[in-house]
């Protein structure tokens, strides 16, 4: 762990899912968290907005191409 929080090294896929389970919340959680620190209320609202909007994007993508 402590090579994660000194930058030594990115945590793979894996590590973060684990630590996400470890203190409680979903992996993607953890990853926004990282992605927003300090950031304004309003910037993180814009990226969550982003997030939903793109995620929509890609499930209509992944509907249109079956």
């Amino acid at each position: 762990m402590s090579v994660l929080e000194r930058g030594l090294q990115s945590p793979t896929l894996d590590k973060l899912e684990g630590i996400a389970n470890d203190i409680g919340v979903h992996p993607l959680t953890l990853c926004i968290y990282a992605c927003t620190a300090g950031a304004s209320d309003a910037e993180i609202q814009e990226i969550k907005t982003q997030v939903q909007r793109e995620l929509e994007e890609l499930i209509r993508y992944d509907l249109n191409a079956q």
